[in-house]
């Protein structure tokens, strides 16, 4: 689940690498939890940390080059407030997050999986949003924004008997990522938006 410590490429205190690091942060007392799936470059989990200094959020993914570039921009701009995992989502639903224990869970711009033979990699399965149902707290949220109207509907076929409200719209670009530039330069300027709202607890 975490990177192997043995020859540490981090040496940032935001970068989680063991258990034993993660935990030392007590989530029954951090309050307000807020966590994003896949930051990429972290545009948006840095405005959040810095617009709501009193909450703690969680940055998850895989890819360690942007781990090391995201906990540079944290060192600089003197948030005490995020930490980062190299994990796959999936592993630290699973393992690491008590139920009920986060407020806010995001994932902008994740990938699609076009191809069919691919679909099974898809995150948002029934399963996995049954999983973030039970992690979220009563009346938590998770918003969804995609590029790929198939990978919109697709997670919407997901999501009867998860516990969830659901609220989906299109919307213009809002949120200023790698991703979204991308799209807006091959003049893309329309994005699918899924909020949803814990209605039911669901036990996992």
């Amino acid at each position: 689940m975490f990177m192997d410590t043995r020859v540490s490429l981090y040496e940032s205190p935001v970068i989680i690498e063991d258990r034993e690091a993660w935990e030392q942060i007590n989530l029954k007392d951090a309050g307000t939890i807020e966590v994003e799936i896949g930051f990429g470059s972290g545009e948006y989990l840095l405005r959040r940390a810095s617009e709501y200094p009193d909450r703690l959020f969680i940055g998850i993914e895989k890819k360690s080059g942007l781990i090391t570039e995201v906990a540079k921009k944290v060192a600089s701009l003197n948030l005490e407030n995020i930490r980062l995992l190299d994990s796959c989502a999936s592993n630290v639903f699973t393992y690491l997050f008590p139920a009920c224990s986060l407020s806010r869970a995001y994932s902008l711009f994740p990938d699609p999986w076009p191809k069919k033979r691919h679909i099974k990699y898809r995150l948002f399965s029934t399963q996995y949003l049954r999983l973030l149902n039970n992690r979220l707290i009563s009346g938590g949220e998770a918003l969804i924004v995609t590029d790929s109207e198939d990978y919109c509907n697709w997670v919407l076929k997901q999501l009867p008997c998860t516990g969830f409200e659901v609220e989906s719209s299109t919307i213009p670009p809002q949120f200023d990522t790698r991703f979204e530039r991308k799209w807006l330069d091959q003049d893309f300027n329309t994005f699918f938006r899924i909020l949803l709202r814990k209605t039911e607890h669901i036990e996992a």
